[in-house]
């Protein structure tokens, strides 16, 4: 284990699978006590991962980690999350948004297709939450004299002429919100400069995961992802680096980032 984190507290959200569970891992193994948050705590029969799953990979490579059940669509559960990592680490440095409403019909429907319950859940999913936790973070961090908060976006937001690859709907709800999110970023990152905070969405590509490795069973075309490892690198990076205020409100691209760190 280096310890180029050491000392400092992360929580990451949507931490029992995915990218979440292997920046996780990665922040862990570099000397970071890791707040892992998701709402999994027991195997789902579709996907593998938990938040004890993760805390136990976190552990096996010399680090320390906590894991809390949170439902990202409940305020209640993100200020309790906040609340927890205070009570058990006393502070917080770093926070990965990385949570995100990506499965189940919502996902994908079009708009006649589309309740408005389920375009209201994508958006408190993957916008209401990062502003939740953004802002019950954001004081603390001010306290510590400065902080991060990194969050996970996409580059799927289509256009006029936008056609999705074979067998992947044309989503909606995920890439509307998403794209508020990264607007989010980039409106409130002169005021949490202003407090030593640096703010800044990544953009993963599409990546080779649990959830890929589904759709792909199901059919979809995956030969285009890209291993997990290199949105990891750059998160991760993201977390680490010596001037985050270079990249405060911007929008990364991960496999831009990817090449410039190598």
């Amino acid at each position: 284990m280096s310890n180029d984190m050491l000392g400092k507290v992360v929580i990451v959200t949507g931490a029992s699978r995915g990218i979440g569970k292997q920046v996780a891992i990665e922040l862990g193994r570099r000397g970071a006590t890791v707040v892992v948050a998701a709402r999994t705590v027991e195997q789902r029969k579709s996907l593998p991962g938990t938040i004890g799953e993760t805390v136990a990979a976190i552990e096996a490579v010399g680090g320390t980690a906590l894991a809390v059940q949170a439902d990202m669509g409940s305020e209640d559960d993100l200020l309790r999350l906040v609340a927890t990592t205070l009570e058990a680490f006393g502070r917080i440095d770093v926070l990965v948004n990385n949570a995100a409403a990506t499965s189940g019909r919502a996902w994908g429907a079009p708009l006649l297709e589309l309740s408005r319950t389920d375009w209201q859940q994508q958006f408190d999913v993957n916008l209401n939450a990062p502003f939740t936790l953004t802002k019950a973070v954001a004081p603390v961090m001010a306290a510590l004299g400065g902080g991060r908060v990194i969050n996970v976006t996409t580059g799927h937001h289509g256009g006029v002429d936008y056609e999705p690859a074979p067998g992947i709907p044309v989503p909606l709800a995920y890439p509307s919100s998403k794209s508020a999110l990264d607007t989010f970023c980039n409106l409130v990152s002169g005021e949490l400069k202003r407090m030593g905070i640096s703010i800044v969405n990544v953009n993963p590509g599409f990546v080779r995961t649990e959830m890929v490795d589904l759709m792909e069973q199901k059919g979809v075309d995956a030969s285009a992802s890209i291993s997990i490892t290199i949105p990891t690198k750059v998160l991760c990076h993201m977390a680490m680096c010596d001037d985050p205020m270079q990249y405060t409100g911007s929008v990364i691209q991960a496999e831009e980032m990817i090449e410039e760190l190598n």
